[in-house]
């Protein structure tokens, strides 16, 4: 059994992915503050979850997630912003598919599309293109996870001669040797 998805754990491991990429100034959530951007730059956010069917017995979820490639348009180290954006953008569709980000319990990453985004005023100094991928994880606790001590024995009897007035009469079948 996988353990149980938090969204935290989740953000900051793919963050820090990201940051790893060779061509990548900023990555972070997506930006919240109308600020002057250091680009190019890669934002994360994770847009829905919806339930998945497993064999595990553990609730699991399909996380829709986006992430956006910002380019300042005026950039003066990039000579063309809209080729250079592109570019960028293909090389992370073809990195992200059956990406873990380094965390073993979700599946790969499974890309859906990239396209040119111009939905956010705020971003209109920037060239920005949206990347969205879903990937599955498990989103609760394992059922059949331990708690408690474990067994250390099994003893049979046979009805009716049960209970604690039987207890010599049981026999043991199974015994956890002492380490």
């Amino acid at each position: 059994m996988a353990d149980p998805l938090s969204l935290a754990v989740y953000h900051h491991a793919v963050i820090e992915t990201l940051r790893q990429l060779p061509w990548v100034a900023d990555a972070d959530t997506y930006p919240e503050n109308r600020t002057q951007l250091v680009t190019p730059a890669i934002y994360l956010s994770v847009d829905s979850w919806n339930p998945c069917s497993n064999t595990s017995g553990q609730p699991s979820v399909t996380l829709s997630v986006s992430l956006f490639i910002v380019v300042d348009r005026s950039s003066a180290t990039i000579t063309k912003p809209d080729i250079y954006i592109r570019s960028a953008a293909a090389d992370v569709t073809q990195w992200l598919d059956g990406q873990q980000f380094g965390l073993p319990y979700v599946d790969g990453a499974e890309f859906i599309s990239a396209e040119a985004d111009a939905f956010d005023p705020q971003f209109d100094d920037y060239l920005v293109w949206r990347i969205n991928f879903e990937q599955q994880a498990a989103f609760g606790a394992d059922p059949f996870a331990q708690s408690g001590s474990l067994l250390k024995g099994v003893w049979l009897g046979k009805a009716p001669d049960i209970g604690m007035g039987h207890v010599m009469d049981y026999r043991k079948i199974y015994e956890v040797a002492d380490e």
